[in-house]
């Protein structure tokens, strides 16, 4: 008989939730592994396919940021156009808004970005008022990166 009793110290079922990765879909999945290795300094971890009822799919694990970043291709991916309505629109549409990450200086950061050629949706812009600055960004696909300076998040 399983026990579901934990031992001292340990953390199980809910107790023990932890963020695993963040997931997106591609159009082109080494186009995008190139994009986030060379803009957002990811790194490849692996690359594998699997079946899906009728098709397959490819992905591609990263890692940078602290987390792990999954890009999964499926031949004749749809794209949904409502959930990549420009700026504040992309807020109207009930499902995926962004990645969010934080770093120390957003103007450093986002002078980083420009050399590298990145498509801001707005650049050191304080969201909440004066409070959250940040730099919005998307990738190849559209998907929305929003990164925020430390000190200025609640």
């Amino acid at each position: 008989m399983q026990q579901l009793q934990k031992k001292v110290g340990e953390a199980n079922g809910l107790a023990s939730l932890a963020l695993y990765d963040f997931a997106f879909t591609v159009g082109d999945l080494g186009a995008s592994v190139e994009w986030y290795t060379r803009v957002l300094n990811f790194t490849l971890i692996s690359e594998s396919t699997f079946d899906i009822p009728g098709n397959h799919a490819s992905v591609a694990i990263m890692h940078g940021a602290g987390i792990k970043l999954e890009l999964l291709h499926i031949p004749g991916g749809k794209r949904i156009e409502e959930l990549f309505a420009p700026v504040p629109l992309h807020l109207v549409v009930i499902g995926n808004k962004a990645v969010v990450f934080q770093v120390e200086d957003i103007k450093i950061a986002s002078e980083e970005l420009a050399a590298k050629g990145a498509n801001f949706l707005w650049r050191e812009r304080y969201l909440a008022g004066d409070k959250m600055l940040c730099s919005m960004i998307e990738d190849i696909d559209g998907n929305k990166i929003n990164i925020f300076q430390k000190n200025t998040t609640v």
